[in-house]
């Protein structure tokens, strides 16, 4: 309905665009006018101060003819004629040699480094050019140089004189007011002499993919461009010394003056009223018979998909058939989507009690064999049966430890292998007796894995602590601490790291055999987890490492 109305509209529009396209070149015409005389304007000062500097400067080269010998007379007129003046800070005139005897600094200046003197003395022609800082008077100036040729018609050097930035006069306030971004002033080389803003805001406002030099035409002109950020702005160039010295005015091309450009006409607006009244009633339609329905459908399915509460029905919106087919049909999916929700989430949870409670069981069960062989350690008599039965009694009571917390933790899949590894450690430190001059340092990372992992994880650090305190070196006579250090860790790639270090008394101790039982467990718990275990002994320490990759979770064959 909408593109029917705007097809019927058409030719009223194309009319109507026409005319605004004429008066709208027009007015550009005119702004761009305008504004070229405003730069006209805001670079007087600059042209009066340039010629005046051109006009001395061509009077002391014909003077400097009879007195370029003379360096004491040709010295005294040149700071005379400095003082004379509150324009300018120099005048000079320097010979081919590149020295200059006679100049209003009262003293003689080397001038054959520097970058003016080498483009004069190559092309022997009148140049404006700026130097940032000059050698005489420290500041930013501007440039004006004039060859002399002798009778002969011989080069014999050139005068200069220098005029302050500081002293050019900037742009009156009312200038600036009409959108004035920028006022630049350049040399026929594309050099820019001067500026009213900050060198890199120059850079971003000048044309896009132009240098200056392009900008310049036989008539003074104005253009609108692309910047180099691509924003249209209003170039206008105005000519200060005919083929030496230009400058170029940047404008907003969106406020004050620039504005008419635009063609903001209100002829325009009746084609584009009528098609916007024909856009309304069609919209209002569409959105009275379809799009508020579509809005409630929408609302329903979103209040769903966040809280899972259930749509209700509006029987007073009475929306068209289909649209009430498709409700209807939502709603009989949500109700069905709530009820295999709630069947899922009661079997979730009656297996989760059910793991929690075969793990509760097995503690506990573990916690009565551990009973048993504290029964059966009290019987015996044997020193060596004591200890074999205690060491089964250490590894029982860590099975135990590694089932309370899993049946206690709220997580159903991962387990938290950080907690469950540093309790393990410390409570195997704590029930072996006799190490009372221990420290225990642990440094452990956040670490979450899948119970097949976690538990032989478990264990493994369990008999690392068991092996270490069998093996540790004797208490120190002066009663220092012996250090036992835990690091346990995970990187990104998931790839973790095990490190258990302890003192030993003697570096050729028996642990380095792989006959005892803490070694075969150990090497059985590395196989259940796919790690290698490396062992090192230096400086009095033994230090075993294991390293394996956390796997992520993948079911069982047949249990989906």
């Amino acid at each position: 309905m909408a593109a029917l109305l705007s097809i019927a509209l058409l030719p009223i529009g194309l009319i109507a665009v026409m005319q605004t396209l004429s008066v709208a070149s027009k007015a550009q015409v005119n702004a761009e006018l305008a504004l070229l005389a405003l730069t006209e304007q805001a670079a007087v000062e600059e042209r009066l101060t340039l010629r005046l500097a051109r006009g001395a400067a061509d009077a002391l080269a014909i003077v400097m003819l009879e007195l370029r010998d003379q360096s004491d007379i040709c010295s005294r007129i040149m700071q005379d004629f400095v003082a004379r003046s509150d324009r300018f800070s120099y005048a000079g005139f320097t010979a081919v040699s590149g020295e200059s005897t006679c100049n209003s600094a009262g003293r003689t200046v080397d001038f054959r480094d520097t970058p003016t003197f080498a483009k004069l003395s190559a092309n022997q022609i009148s140049t404006i050019t700026v130097n940032q800082q000059a050698p005489i008077s420290g500041t930013s100036v501007l440039l004006v140089s004039t060859p002399v040729f002798g009778a002969t018609n011989d080069f014999s050097g050139y005068v200069t004189i220098s005029i302050p930035l500081s002293k050019l006069v900037p742009p009156s306030r009312e200038i600036v007011q009409q959108s004035l971004l920028n006022l630049v002033m350049f040399n026929d080389e594309g050099d820019i002499l001067t500026s009213i803003g900050e060198p890199e805001n120059v850079a971003r406002n000048l044309p896009r993919n132009l240098v200056l030099t392009d900008l310049v035409v036989d008539d003074n002109d104005a253009s609108t461009l692309e910047d180099v950020e691509g924003r249209r702005r209003i170039y206008t160039v105005a000519t200060i010394e005919p083929g030496q010295v230009y400058v170029l005015g940047i404008w907003d091309s969106s406020a004050s003056l620039a504005r008419q450009a635009e063609g903001e006409i209100l002829t325009s607006l009746f084609p584009a009223l009528m098609w916007f009244a024909g856009l309304l009633v069609a919209l209002f339609a569409v959105h009275r018979l379809v799009i508020r329905h579509l809005q409630i459908l929408g609302r329903q399915m979103a209040l769903f998909t966040a809280a899972r509460r259930l749509p209700s029905e509006d029987a007073g919106l009475s929306p068209p058939t289909e649209i009430l087919r498709i409700q209807r049909a939502f709603h009989r999916m949500t109700d069905a989507l709530i009820r295999d929700e709630a069947s899922l989430e009661n079997a979730i949870r009656e297996k989760s009690v059910l793991v929690k409670e075969i793990h509760h069981r097995v503690k506990n069960n573990l916690q009565l064999i551990s009973s048993i062989i504290n029964m059966q350690i009290r019987e015996a008599t044997s020193p060596e049966a004591k200890d074999a039965l205690r060491a089964t009694q250490d590894r029982v009571l860590s099975m135990a430890t590694i089932h309370r917390d899993l049946y206690q933790t709220n997580e159903t899949g991962l387990v938290d292998a950080a907690h469950l590894v540093q309790e393990v450690v410390s409570k195997t430190v704590d029930i072996t007796p006799d190490f009372n001059d221990l420290e225990l340092q642990i440094n452990i990372g956040d670490i979450w894995l899948y119970p097949d992992q976690a538990v032989p994880m478990s264990l493994l650090a369990s008999e690392a602590v068991i092996n270490a305190l069998k093996h540790m070196a004797l208490a120190d006579p002066s009663g220092a601490s012996r250090l036992v250090t835990v690091k346990f860790s995970c990187d990104a790639n998931r790839n973790c790291r095990f490190e258990l270090s302890n003192p030993i008394a003697d570096e050729t101790d028996g642990r380095r055999s792989d006959q005892g039982m803490g070694r075969k467990l150990i090497r059985a718990f590395a196989t259940q987890l796919a790690a290698d275990v490396t062992t090192s002994q230096a400086d009095g320490r033994y230090t075993i490492t294991v390293t394996f990759t956390a796997s992520e979770f993948a079911p069982a064959p047949g249990t989906f």
